[in-house]
């Protein structure tokens, strides 16, 4: 294999990470690899590390320092100056897995495809991997490898967004029919401290203004009016939650019957957000249920998933979280004949929320 790759690093004031990202590129098994890293001008010891890693990479690591406008110039420059046949981007405080490069240029090499993608670790504030993407039907940016040519045909980052440009990058590139291929392996690692994670409303609120723009030219698998309002509406009770927790505390407890428990109906990646929020806002969850048999007996943030069965005896209020099947679980509900159980539908609570949310604040401040 012969082809070469360009990895782009873009970073500001990185000391404190940068040594795991840049070890994780010249440590990978694929070793025709130009790595080029784009410093906004940082006023810590950033610039020292490099030159540190540059002196001993054999010729193979570069770096320039100078003022950008943001994330998206620095990845910019680092396109314009790469000469690899792929190009992937790791921000300065993720990494690599160590064959990450190698895999992507077997797809490469095997598909002829535009963009190829794998999947990532989440990796939280602690240093801890939480939970990793799983066939993702759209690509996590850092697990991404874009073919140069790809880049000079379809356009680099708009820097008209500050936050997703990326986001915006790959639903231009899937609009206009680049070929993606994805690699059904983890390629990467993202720590939760980017800016897309510390701001999240306002990555949201660009992720939405994006999904926006190309809604009806993507495939449906991709995007659809509903996936659009329901990343959007779950970013802002997010939001809400870390703000004005009683604005959620209010509304979750002015649902039928709640002061005799709380479960939440759907132990999926829904469910487990919601059992998130309400703890933060002081919102005690009993447990989940849930209609998968594999997950009865399991544990979702540390509390316990039950058969929806237990649901015909006792006192409770059930939150449903999901959309999809809100209907079949409503009357699968009501067949249990219990009247000490009542439910309330997410959706509804959120509208609820979000809109006294708005009428109180106006609008969203970024965090």
């Amino acid at each position: 294999m012969n082809i070469k790759v360009s990895v782009i690093t873009p970073c500001l004031n990185s000391e404190k990470t940068i040594r795991g990202t840049i070890e994780s590129v010249l440590g990978q098994t694929y070793d025709n690899i130009e790595y080029i890293l784009v410093d906004g001008g940082s006023a810590d010891r950033t610039v020292e590390i490099m030159e540190e890693y540059r002196l001993i990479s054999s010729g193979r690591l570069q770096y320039i320092s100078e003022k950008d406008k943001g994330i998206y110039d620095a990845m910019n420059k680092g396109i314009i100056r790469a000469s690899g046949d792929l190009i992937g981007i790791i921000n300065s405080d993720d990494w690599y897995e160590p064959d990450a490069v190698g895999k992507a240029v077997h797809c490469f090499m095997e598909t002829g495809a535009d963009v190829v993608y794998g999947e990532m670790w989440v990796v939280g504030e602690n240093g801890m991997r939480e939970y990793h993407t799983s066939h993702s039907t759209f690509p996590p940016h850092p697990s991404t490898f874009i073919k140069r040519e790809a880049y000079r045909k379809y356009g680099m980052f708009d820097l008209d967004y500050q936050i997703a440009s990326d986001r915006d990058l790959l639903l231009r590139f899937i609009t206009a029919g680049a070929h993606f291929q994805h690699i059904d392996a983890i390629l990467s690692n993202f720590r939760k401290t980017g800016i897309s994670s510390v701001n999240r409303m306002g990555c949201a609120e660009e992720s939405y203004s994006i999904n926006l723009k190309y809604l009806g030219n993507c495939p449906e698998s991709i995007l659809t009016w509903e996936t659009v309002e329901e990343k959007y509406s779950r970013d802002k009770l997010v939001y809400i939650s870390c703000k004005a927790p009683e604005v959620i505390k209010s509304e979750v407890y002015s649902q039928p019957n709640i002061k005799d428990g709380l479960a939440i109906f759907g132990a999926g990646t829904c469910g487990k957000e919601l059992d998130l929020i309400l703890e933060r806002c002081g919102i005690p969850v009993r447990f989940f249920v849930d209609n998968e048999e594999k997950k009865w007996g399991l544990e979702l943030n540390g509390t316990k998933i039950f058969s929806p069965e237990i649901l015909r005896y006792g006192k409770i209020h059930i939150i449903v979280t999901t959309s999809r099947f809100q209907e079949d679980i409503c009357k699968q509900l009501r067949q249990y004949s219990n009247p000490g159980l009542t439910w309330s539908v997410l959706e509804d609570i959120r509208k609820n929320i979000v809109t006294q949310w708005d009428r109180l604040s106006g609008k969203f401040e970024p965090m």
